[in-house]
């Protein structure tokens, strides 16, 4: 089985799938504050450690609580602090200071390999936000008396304060308060609470840069604050304005974390039906599947049970479902070439393992410098799918053709990771741009 995957990673880290590829990118980019967290760290939160915490942090006792959560889980979470906590983390702890945001993220990565401007949608680019995307080819529309200029994104910092976020990463190996040890690298990222406010100049603009469009990716749809509604009509409006300026561009929804049970509903009700596209990791296709079903998130699902869940969301008007879960990932709806969606899995894969081993986003020729090989535990999950998924070995003679089903892939897994925020961004924007490009989609 080992063999026949590995063709296709030996293929994959030599190619540039995103050259050339126009891709317009929002909602959200922010200052990620990376601390990474001690063993003192943890040590000194033993005493705060109250019962499981509300929806919105208040106190070192909520946050205490849920980064214990994690530790022990090896999972990632984010979550939301009220002010006078999150000043008060921020004050705490000592943290470096990176590109953040998903949209910033996943702008930044596409552009590198494009080897062209992406363009974001700003909000609140303060100075030290514009110093750190100053290299980026990140491009925003500006309006001005009816004519159209793209700036850089960089030169539109204010001096209005950008939104940060905290992540604590953790180690694995590190010792949770209840002494059990974390069985998995990972973080918990805490938000302020405050909200992306559409720009409207971006909007005015969409049906002009649509034109040369081949991805339309949004993100951040969890930020848009309490009136989501509105938000989420204004989003849904974006994505068929691509479409009718561009039909043959790709619309592709990143998922992140919602607790809040009003808006997953809203979301998948009135946002998905106007994406070809969607993306998320395990966590959140156990939320969406939850709310779906009227249940609670189920704390862990089968691989079976995640190819269900991804079938049933296609239910909902989306083409294409990728799902990446550690050491493997999914990729449900028609395809016109299995062998090239096939490649774009991996070419994502590839570009997670290059950000994880440098510690920050890859550049193109970081690729071929790697040495990947499907996980034991990617192979395990695609052996134990069987008759439930499309069989596609990808060795020696492999019959290309279109299909409708699931793909499941393999994937490489970095043992001590340098970055973990914002790979599944990378992985998913990285899959989905490639698919374009390769007309797989």
């Amino acid at each position: 089985m080992m063999s026949a995957w590995q063709p296709l990673y030996d293929h994959v880290k030599a190619q540039n799938y995103l050259s050339g590829c126009g891709s317009i990118i929002a909602y959200n980019e922010v200052i990620d504050k990376v601390h990474f967290v001690t063993q003192d760290d943890i040590d000194e939160l033993e005493e705060h450690l109250p019962s499981k915490p509300p929806e919105i942090l208040r106190n070192i006792g909520d946050f205490a609580w849920l980064l214990n959560h994690c530790l022990c889980e090896g999972s990632a979470l984010e979550a939301k602090a009220d002010q006078t906590l999150f000043v008060k983390l921020e004050n705490k702890y000592k943290f470096e200071s990176r590109i953040g945001g998903q949209a910033a993220i996943m702008g930044s990565l596409i552009s590198r390999f494009a080897g062209k401007g992406a363009i974001i949608h700003p909000d609140r680019i303060d100075p030290e936000l514009g110093r750190l995307l100053k290299d980026e080819q990140l491009l925003a529309p500006v309006l001005k008396n009816d004519k159209l200029s793209m700036k850089r994104v960089h030169e539109l910092s204010s001096e209005i304060s950008g939104e940060r976020h905290l992540i604590f990463e953790f180690a694995e190996g590190q010792k949770c308060i209840s002494g059990s040890s974390c069985p998995r690298q990972n973080r918990l990222i805490i938000d302020p609470l405050s909200k992306i406010l559409i720009n409207t100049d971006f909007e005015k603009a969409l049906p002009i840069v649509a034109k040369d469009c081949d991805v339309f990716i949004a993100a951040g749809l969890d930020h848009m604050g309490d009136d989501y509604s509105d938000a989420f009509t204004r989003v849904a409006s974006h994505a068929g304005c691509i479409k009718r300026a561009n039909p043959e561009a790709i619309t592709h929804l990143e998922i992140t974390c919602m607790r809040d049970d009003r808006k997953v509903e809203s979301l998948m009700n009135n946002v998905f039906p106007h994406f070809d596209s969607i993306g998320l990791n395990e966590s959140e296709l156990g939320i969406l599947h939850s709310a779906s079903d009227g249940g609670d998130a189920p704390t862990e699902m089968t691989a079976r049970n995640q190819v269900e869940a991804m079938e049933s969301l296609l239910e909902l008007g989306p083409k294409r479902i990728h799902m990446h879960a550690f050491g493997y990932a999914l990729r449900a709806g028609k395809t016109k070439s299995v062998l090239n969606s096939l490649r774009s899995l991996a070419f994502g894969a590839a570009v997670v393992c290059a950000a994880a081993c440098k510690g920050e986003l890859p550049l193109p020729e970081d690729l071929g410098r790697l040495r990947l090989s499907p996980s034991k535990r990617g192979i395990r999950i695609a052996q134990e799918l069987g008759g439930v998924i499309i069989h596609s070995p990808v060795g020696s003679g492999l019959q290309d053709e279109e299909a409708d089903g699931v793909l499941c892939l393999p994937t490489p897994v970095v043992e001590r990771p340098r970055m973990t925020v914002g790979l599944g961004d990378c992985v998913s924007s990285a899959s989905v741009g490639a698919e374009k490009m390769l007309d797989s989609f």
